[in-house]
């Protein structure tokens, strides 16, 4: 649903991003999704243990992660001027907190096939969430929560745009798409808060080097980690697979280098982005059919 609403003849928001912009509105999805050992094999996507490890670190990022997402918005709730970018806002809070708890599911599969992931947990969370928010303002972490959410909507695009998803398992596989799906829906919801509550650029690009620094460095060194575990840390094929997901296949470097210099412009927005074909495409299909909320 695309909106852009008028009060007066003059729209709501001072800010000519956000007085310009059209609005796409998204509900609260509940998916139950069910996740088993005997149904989930430790290299579930595409026979691969780094790839599958890649998403394996970002699903020990996630629970927590998203917590520390809705607590950034949920601080800015009562001082948000614009009707349309509060709508979105709770639309975003609902859609974390559902990542976080079908995601956090996945841990037990892990641990039952003898992965141990407390500590890079507790390390990751020490780090984030016990060091950079306790230190960071408000804003600070609201910026951090923007720029994480770019690298999030460009990891669903590229995982839904190269259709590495489709040689997944099939449960592992609709949790990866509806969560990819859900990103590309709400890539701005941060960004549109940051804008509303008066966030400046430079604010904006010290809050995205934030999470530059901690979300792509820790990404790798968890699959790593995961990877030592299995043994297969020095084995060819572990490093070919590195080596095609990082610069072939799935091109993550290069994605990765555009957006990044992407974001620096003074007039960037998540919505310039192209993808939200690709979020749609997904609800429509009949496995992707959930009870929703406003």
């Amino acid at each position: 649903m695309r909106e852009k609403t008028e009060t007066g003849g003059k729209l709501m928001n001072h800010n000519p991003v956000l007085q310009s912009k059209d609005f796409n509105f998204y509900p609260v999805r509940k998916p139950k999704f069910e996740f088993s050992k005997d149904r989930t094999s430790k290299h579930w996507l595409d026979g691969s243990a780094y790839k599958t490890h890649i998403m394996n670190t970002w699903t020990l990022f996630f629970p927590d992660g998203e917590r520390f997402f809705i607590r950034s918005i949920q601080k800015f709730l009562p001082v948000i001027k614009d009707p349309r970018v509060l709508r979105n806002a709770n639309a975003f809070l609902g859609q974390e907190a559902q990542h976080a708890g079908e995601h956090k599911k996945t841990w037990k599969i892990l641990e039952d096939q003898g992965y141990k992931i407390r500590g890079f947990v507790n390390f990751f969370n020490a780090l984030c969430f016990k060091f950079m928010e306790k230190v960071g303002s408000a804003k600070m972490c609201l910026s951090a929560t923007a720029g994480a959410e770019h690298y999030t909507s460009l990891i669903a695009t590229i995982g839904l745009k190269t259709k590495v998803l489709d040689r997944a398992e099939p449960e592992m596989k609709r949790l990866w798409e509806w969560h990819a799906a859900e990103e590309i829906e709400h890539k701005s919801a941060a960004f549109d808060v940051l804008l509303d509550v008066g966030g400046n650029y430079f604010r904006r690009i010290f809050g995205f080097l934030a999470a530059t620094i901690v979300f792509w460095p820790l990404t790798f060194i968890g699959a790593e980690i995961l990877l030592w575990q299995d043994g297969l840390t020095f084995r060819w094929k572990t490093r070919l697979d590195a080596f095609r997901f990082i610069f072939v296949d799935e091109k993550v470097f290069f994605h990765w280098l555009a957006a990044f210099f992407r974001y620096l412009k003074p007039g960037f927005h998540p919505d310039q982005e192209d993808n939200m074909e690709l979020s749609r495409a997904i609800f429509e299909a009949p496995e992707h059919r959930y009870k929703e909320t406003a």
